[in-house]
């Protein structure tokens, strides 16, 4: 799944850039935006592959404490920032 994810947002920037336009940068709160950011970062010193894990998402400012209430809430929160983008 993260490796289409990848290759989906990977061809929406090629497709832009031919066009002219800004690529699509998507922030740490959506799961593909937290994966694309850790293979980025040039300070990660000892790089390690890694599949989805909510623990590199942004978290979220209210603490909730229930594993299964906080990972809707955090899925909740991404799927609200992609309403507001046009893709």
């Amino acid at each position: 799944m993260e490796s289409a994810a990848s290759g989906i947002l990977a061809g929406y920037n090629a497709a832009r850039r031919i066009l002219g336009e800004e690529p699509i940068l998507l922030p740490k709160i959506t799961m593909i935006g937290a994966l694309s950011q850790y293979i980025s970062d040039e300070s990660v010193k000892s790089f390690q592959p890694m599949g989805a894990a909510f623990g590199i998402i942004d978290p979220l400012e209210e603490k909730i404490r229930d594993k299964k209430e906080r990972y809707q809430a955090l899925a909740d929160r991404s799927l609200a920032y992609f309403k507001t983008i046009d893709l």
